[in-house]
């Protein structure tokens, strides 16, 4: 007999266990704050290759976090304890928590007894090592329920299984697709969060998404995934999405031009720059890559830079760019979680209420998203910019919705006022430097722009520059704001997998457009 899976109201019986989980954690010597974070996730998923179904899973998954930060003689310093759950850990939620606070609490003192050491041993160096204080928020409590308009739970897995298989075998079809792999995922997610500080929230959301990846053979062999999806319910199959297509019609779209441009010839390297307008979608690299994680607070105070690198305008606390130009007065970038995109959410992972943030304003280096705790050490407020891929794993400062600004221009006055240029089509793979102070960035599509109007194609296409010299010389911006989900944002060690929003207008600024290496690579 198959087990009944857990649904998120299972949830609903631990929110006591955790007030009084809380309440006795507040008992113990020096503790300045305590929180837990619980969630459960249920789902369907389906993968399918050459047409046949090959993977198939219906299942949850649970986990929990705490985090605690005890404070002695002006030192405050931090434990945090993650673990994965199942029904049994749940029915002894209570056991369960008392043991995580303990441990993370035996965590903290440990640090703080570190630091202080460290403090003492290195006087003035040391004082930086005291840092760790939260800012101070106020203590929110709400529920929010998912939104969607067809609810996850009602594909049957048989359906599920069909729909899969059937984009496949479309897409298998097409003359010139070599292979292909299609999955489809479905399902509703739920959090609860509380502080010592009086704050709960009970988040629930739904999400929906379909992948693509597709190999074709043309005149050189072409490879290229994407993925469009949404927090919302079965609908996002059917054409609400950011792609405006149901799953076939996108899959169909991604399919054919992927072997559109196997057939293209390759783009060569060119020895200057050159005037090149970006769309949406590659923007949403461009936004993601050089803006975004250097917009991080924990990536620019370096404690990230043993695995993911620093920030290109941020060397100190007396050495960085607030305040200066660090693009053209055409550019501003945010970070907003109120817009429908991967990055949207309304509470980040400590309880704070999360806030637009203009990390650049009118090409000067404004504000940085953070957490509470590097808000104090920045002095700014806190803005919700922490988040964990699951309740198990410690909280990191990630983007949220972060974007190029819409300009003033149309695409159409962009296109008409260039005379000669490259257009980036889509995106694909990004290379950047270790503080993102430099990049290549390549496309889906590429193409030649002759008098306002595009002509040859090419694959193999891309751009590359010095990140604040290519940001300052762009010189139009539109006015066709697009946000492009971006499920697979990687940070943090061990590492985490988050789900992000980016992207912007059309651009048009300057950058080498970069090619094959080598004559004839990726032909047949």
């Amino acid at each position: 007999m198959q087990a009944k899976l857990l649904g998120i109201e299972a949830l609903e019986p631990a929110k006591d266990v955790i007030v009084k989980a809380l309440d006795e954690a507040k008992r113990k010597a020096y503790l300045a704050y305590a929180d837990v974070r619980l969630d459960l996730g249920e789902g369907k998923a389906v993968f399918a290759l050459q047409g046949n179904a090959k993977g198939a899973t219906e299942d949850n998954e649970m986990s929990c976090g705490v985090r605690v930060y005890v404070e002695k003689g002006g030192v405050a310093s931090a434990g945090f304890v993650g673990r994965s759950l199942g029904e049994q850990e749940l029915n002894g939620l209570a056991q369960v928590l008392k043991e995580m606070h303990g441990l993370a609490y035996k965590r903290a003192r440990a640090n703080q007894a570190h630091k202080r050491a460290l403090a003492k041993k290195y006087k003035f160096f040391g004082k930086s090592l005291t840092a760790g204080k939260l800012a101070p928020v106020k203590a929110c409590v709400d529920t929010l329920k998912p939104s969607f308009k067809r609810n996850p739970r009602d594909y049957s897995f048989e359906e599920l299984v069909r729909r899969t298989e059937r984009c496949s075998q479309l897409v298998q079809k097409l003359p010139g697709m070599a292979s292909n792999s299609v999955s489809i995922v479905t399902g509703l997610g739920r959090q609860l969060f509380a502080s010592t500080e009086g704050a709960f929230i009970d988040d629930s959301n739904a999400l929906t998404q379909g992948f693509l990846f597709v190999t074709a053979k043309g005149k050189a062999v072409e490879t290229f995934y994407e993925w469009n999806g949404a927090y919302a319910g079965l609908e996002v199959l059917e054409g609400e999405n950011g792609f405006r297509m149901n799953f076939e019609d996108f899959c169909q779209y991604i399919a054919e031009g992927t072997i559109e441009v196997s057939n293209a010839p390759a783009m060569k390297t060119t020895e200057k720059p050159m005037t090149v307008i970006c769309d949406p979608r590659f923007n949403a690299l461009v936004s993601h890559e050089i803006c975004g994680h250097p917009s991080e607070a924990d990536r620019a105070l370096k404690r990230e830079a043993a695995w993911a690198g620093r920030a290109w305008w941020f060397r100190g606390m007396d050495d960085n760019e607030f305040g200066k130009p660090v693009a053209s007065e055409q550019v501003s970038v945010f970070s907003d979680p109120s817009l429908q995109g991967y990055g949207n959410y309304k509470y980040d992972d400590e309880g704070v209420p999360a806030k637009k943030v203009y990390n650049i304003k009118e090409g000067r280096l404004n504000a940085f998203i953070n957490s509470r705790e590097t808000a104090t050490i920045l002095g700014q407020e806190p803005n919700g910019g922490m988040r964990a891929a699951s309740a198990m794993q410690v909280p990191l400062i990630r983007m949220n919705n972060t974007c190029l600004d819409k300009g003033d221009w149309s695409k159409d006055e962009i296109f008409k006022d260039t005379r000669e240029g490259y257009y980036l089509f889509g995106q694909k793979t990004p290379s950047i430097g270790e503080t993102r102070q430099n990049f290549k960035i390549t496309c889906w599509k590429l193409y030649k722009v002759e008098n306002g109007e595009l002509t040859q194609l090419y694959r193999m296409g891309g751009i590359t520059a010095d990140s604040a010299a290519y940001l300052k010389s762009i010189d139009a911006a539109a006015d066709d704001l697009h946000v492009h989900n971006i499920p697979n944002c990687g940070k943090g060690t061990p590492m985490q997998s988050m789900m992000v929003g980016n992207g912007g207008p059309h651009t048009r600024g300057k950058a080498i457009v970069t090619g094959a290496h080598a004559e004839g690579r990726g032909s047949l």
